[in-house]
């Protein structure tokens, strides 16, 4: 199942200015997604923001969590799953046909 995950920080939690802590925490989040959860979609960030985005596929919520481990001290993450829309619309098509 896909999940867009967005995690959410402010300007006191984020590690962008002190390489250690950013280095321990959002330079090894992706290899933690990659380890953990079946696929790595993709990761944007909005550094000015403080959000990071990442879409991953994963069979269990445990997996996200064990992911998302390095950062999560550091703020919210709100995980959505999400459909493929063209999935979603062939679904439809064959519902309105029965």
């Amino acid at each position: 199942m896909l999940f867009h995950i967005t995690h959410r920080h402010d300007e006191s939690t984020c590690p962008l200015h002190d390489e250690e802590l950013g280095n321990a925490t959002f330079g090894t989040v992706l290899a933690t997604l990659e380890a953990n959860v079946d696929n790595v979609i993709g990761a944007w960030t909005d550094p000015a923001g403080h959000r990071v985005f990442f879409v991953v596929e994963a069979s269990d919520a445990t997996q996200i969590l064990m992911g998302l481990w390095p950062i999560i001290p550091a703020g919210t993450a709100d995980i959505v799953p999400v459909l493929d829309t063209a999935k979603m619309l062939a679904a439809r098509e064959e519902k309105l046909k029965s």
